[in-house]
């Protein structure tokens, strides 16, 4: 008598390759586009065919091509003007998409305001003294720009910490590191309005916004002085007394809330 073989396996005898989801002709297509641009052979303004020359390009339906734009356009990578004779033109996208996926992936972990601080004393003091030992006098007149305008803004609670991240996501980009930067920039959101939030509920917050334009004030000297380690030390102090004041009222709010 034979052994009895459950439906299941009965049902599906094919190999773990044959089992395997075929991707569908959209994601063909997307993918093809998406390598293109990532590539660097379509640069942003480049307009891609029109529909017509796309279908036939890759012999694929209208309805097909129009489902592989939508997942370009979802990714930022290209935007389509309804109307228009120019077909898709292709961009780059903003951090905003990675910033919105990284904030709702912390918040499903139960990732806390304390975990991004943390987060950014390890990276930012390194990126301090990667920029003090190589920054331009170019790079350190934009700093010094953004140094006038905390100085313009630091009597308004709402301006201020817009300006003053700004001044934190220039110096990871002056690192000269891009991984550095793309987070930096990707925690933008979340630090700017977690510093607002704060800003406004303090009542010696016009103080801690000056002591905060001091502190950008003397980095930039140590910087024009090319004193990377000490940068890096005080940089390193200045974070941990500022995280020692924002967290020390835990709030109510949550990384996703904020990024409403």
């Amino acid at each position: 008598m034979g052994q009895h073989v459950p439906d299941s396996k009965r049902n599906d005898q094919r190999t773990p390759v044959a089992r395997r989801r075929l991707p569908k002709m959209a994601e063909i297509v997307a993918s093809e586009l998406r390598q293109k641009i990532l590539s660097g052979a379509l640069q942003p303004g480049d307009s891609l065919s029109s529909e017509s020359s796309l279908v036939e390009e890759y012999d694929v339906s209208r309805p097909t091509l129009r489902e592989a734009l939508r997942l370009l356009e979802a990714e930022q990578l290209i935007t389509v003007r309804r109307g228009s004779h120019r077909g898709p033109v292709v961009c780059h996208p903003d951090t905003s998409v990675t910033a919105r996926s990284f904030s709702m992936l912390l918040q499903l972990r139960e990732g806390t305001l304390a975990d991004i601080y943390a987060f950014r004393m390890v990276f930012e003091p390194v990126a301090v003294r990667m920029a003090a030992e190589t920054a331009s006098d170019e790079d350190l007149a934009r700093l010094r720009a953004l140094l006038e305008e905390e100085y313009e803004v630091r009597g308004d609670a709402d301006r201020f910490p817009e300006v003053a991240w700004r001044f934190h996501t220039t110096l990871a980009g002056l690192s000269g590191n891009i991984t550095m930067t793309v987070l930096a920039e990707t925690l933008e959101r979340i630090s700017k309005r977690h510093a607002q939030a704060a800003l406004l509920r303090w009542a010696d917050g016009d103080r801690q916004r000056d002591s905060a334009y001091r502190a950008h004030k003397k980095l930039v000297g140590l910087m024009e002085k090319r004193s990377g380690a000490e940068a890096e030390q005080f940089w390193a102090a200045h974070m941990a007394e500022v995280g020692k004041k924002l967290l020390s009222s835990t709030d109510e709010l949550s990384i996703i809330e904020l990024m409403e």
